[in-house]
């Protein structure tokens, strides 16, 4: 039986879809070659050192709007290293500060209500969707460097499809790619 099996509240599976999609970023990006930290096929594309800082950003500004309510009091994000490995070590630590944080929610606080960026107010459960939404979304862009890069061996992309589980045949896509 895997850890999701096993869950039984909403605070479970936000503390895994943060910190586990935060560390799978960590994970890609420690593999990411050091003369491609900076690099993207595209200039519409973040490089693996932007998709890092931003997932580190936002996790650090949604934690501070959750924990200190007085917007006063709020400071600015820290900066940010140029150092590959010790900005995953920030990120990572930023990671366990989000699984501390929501083991320490209780159910009934998930409606309190912070005031966010622009003075909208959000209730705790919103900004874990949103940062979910932010981990899984960064960790997809750097899945793409990372098999873009073949870092996942040298085979080319396949992907499952749902039909062959059943025996049905797959889709058709144009071949071969352009």
């Amino acid at each position: 039986m895997s850890n999701i099996d096993q869950m039984q509240s909403e605070l479970e599976v936000c503390e895994m879809m943060t910190a586990g999609f935060a560390g799978a970023l960590a994970r890609f990006a420690k593999q990411i070659p050091l003369d491609k930290w900076n690099w993207s096929f595209s200039e519409r594309t973040p490089t693996p050192r932007e998709a890092c800082e931003h997932a580190f950003l936002w996790m650090w500004c949604d934690r501070q709007q959750m924990t200190v309510p007085d917007r006063s009091q709020h400071r600015p994000t820290p900066e940010l290293p140029s150092d590959r490995d010790a900005l995953i070590g920030m990120l990572e630590e930023e990671a366990e500060e989000w699984r501390m944080m929501i083991r320490g929610l209780k159910p009934e606080q998930l409606l309190d209500e912070r005031e966010s960026f622009g003075g909208e107010m959000r209730n705790l459960r919103g900004f874990l969707f949103h940062i979910g939404q932010q981990v899984i979304y960064k960790t997809g862009q750097m899945s793409v460097l990372y098999y873009g890069l073949g870092l996942d061996g040298g085979e080319p992309y396949a992907a499952a499809y749902p039909n062959g589980v059943y025996g049905f045949p797959g889709p058709k896509w144009p071949a071969p790619r352009a």
